[in-house]
């Protein structure tokens, strides 16, 4: 997914910015009766807290997900684990 590849050169000239940190990538992703469940790597939730940056973080991975007509849900762990993921 695009999202994980972090600002080309442009997109940082331009002003825009991601609340993800650099080196997350996919260990799964599974799309069934429109929930999408995606596993990342450790990298997401390092050094990660405030809730406004882990609603950023959600909001980024949730709506690029739904904008695929088939998801109209999304899951998040880190590593397998889905307790106290992204919490602020």
């Amino acid at each position: 997914m695009e999202l994980f590849k972090g600002l080309t050169s442009s997109e940082s000239a331009n002003g825009l910015a991601t609340a993800i940190n650099p080196g997350v990538k996919i260990n799964s992703l599974t799309i069934n009766n429109g929930l999408a469940k995606i596993d990342l790597s450790k990298e997401l939730g390092d050094k990660v807290a405030g809730s406004c940056r882990v609603t950023a973080i959600r909001s980024q991975i949730t709506q690029t997900l739904k904008q695929f007509p088939t998801v109209s849900a999304v899951l998040i762990s880190i590593d397998g684990k889905m307790a106290g993921v992204l919490q602020p």
